[in-house]
C-alpha cells in the first residue's frame, strides 16, 4: 500500500523466463517491482521491491518511459531527466546532462533502444546510450531540434524516427479572440431563411440562427473569452448540445500557430515531416 500512486508502467519483455518488472510512480519517487508465479504455490504471484529513486521534483505525469529492449527506466521530472540502468539489483543512474532552462514535457526511447529523446519546450534534446559503458550522451550531429512549436506529445514510429504533436502554448491560446472564430450563416443565409414558409427542420435551424446570433451580440470583440456563459446562454436557447466552432489562426494568420504532427527522423542527419 502507498499513500499516492500516480502511474503504473510494466517494463519490456527481454526473455521469457525472466520475471516481469512493474514501475510505479509516485509524486516524488518511483518503485519498480519484479512478479513472477510462486513455484511452490500454484496461482500465487510474488512481488518483491527491487529499487527506489526519490527526485527533488515532482515527476511528470508520464514520468516513467522504459527503454523499448532492456532493463532501463528514464525517469522524468519538469527539471532532471535519469536513466536507471540496474533496475533489477539497486538504483544506480546517470543524468541527461540539459542545456538550456526550459521546462521538459515528456520523452520516449526510439524503437532501436539506441536514443533517448526529450521534448522541452519546442525543441528536442536528443542523447544517445551506450549500454556497454552506461552513459547518455548528447547526439553528435543533432543534440537540439527545434520543431517550432510548444511539443505536448512524443512517440517513438521508427528505428530511429519520433513522431511529435505541438499545441499553442497557454497564454497563446487564452489571448485569441475567440469570438470570431465562430461558424456563424452569413446575412444571404439569415434572409434566406426569412422565407414565407417554414418546415420543422426549417424553423430548428433558424431557432440555432437566432442563437448564434444572440451569441454573436455577447461575445467581446477581443481579449479573452469566458465559455462558460457562452455555454449556459447556449443551452437556454438551443437544444442541440453542439457549439459549432471553426478553426482559425487569430494570431498571426500565417498558420503557424496551429497545431502540427511532425515526424522527426534522426540519420545522420534531421528530416521532418
Amino acid at each position: 500500500q502507498f499513500e499516492h500512486v500516480f502511474g503504473l508502467f510494466w517494463g519490456p519483455l527481454c526473455c521469457s523466463d525472466s520475471p516481469a518488472l512493474l514501475a510505479v510512480q509516485h509524486k516524488k519517487h518511483v518503485t519498480v517491482w519484479q512478479l513472477q508465479l510462486s513455484a511452490l504455490e500454484q496461482n500465487k504471484l510474488l512481488c518483491t521491491q527491487t529499487c527506489e529513486m526519490s527526485e527533488p521534483f515532482p515527476l511528470l505525469s508520464q514520468g516513467c518511459v522504459w527503454h523499448p529492449k532492456l532493463d532501463i527506466l528514464a525517469v522524468l521530472t519538469k527539471r532532471d531527466t535519469s536513466v536507471l540502468f540496474s533496475v533489477r539489483v539497486d538504483n544506480r543512474r546517470v543524468k541527461a546532462d540539459i542545456k538550456g532552462s526550459g521546462l521538459i514535457h515528456c520523452a520516449c526511447w526510439t524503437k532501436d533502444g539506441t536514443r533517448l529523446v526529450v521534448a522541452i519546450g519546442s525543441a528536442l534534446h536528443s542523447y544517445i546510450w551506450n549500454d556497454i559503458q552506461k552513459s547518455l550522451v548528447a547526439c553528435s550531429f543533432c543534440p537540439i531540434f527545434d520543431v517550432g512549436g510548444y511539443i505536448c506529445a512524443i512517440e517513438a514510429t521508427g528505428e530511429a524516427q519520433v513522431a511529435v504533436a505541438t499545441e499553442l502554448p497557454l497564454e497563446k491560446l487564452c489571448g485569441l479572440n475567440a469570438g470570431i472564430a465562430f461558424d456563424l450563416p452569413t446575412e444571404t443565409e439569415a434572409l434566406h431563411s426569412h422565407g414565407s414558409h417554414l418546415s420543422d427542420d426549417d424553423s430548428l435551424l433558424e431557432s440555432r440562427r437566432r442563437s448564434f446570433e444572440s451569441e454573436r451580440s455577447y461575445i467581446p470583440s477581443s481579449g479573452p473569452l469566458d465559455l462558460t456563459h457562452l455555454l449556459a446562454r447556449h443551452r437556454r436557447s438551443d437544444p442541440s448540445p453542439l457549439i459549432h466552432l471553426r478553426r482559425r489562426d487569430t494570431v498571426t494568420g500565417s498558420g503557424q500557430d496551429s497545431s502540427h504532427l511532425i515526424l522527426v527522423t534522426y540519420e545522420r542527419k534531421v528530416t521532418t515531416t
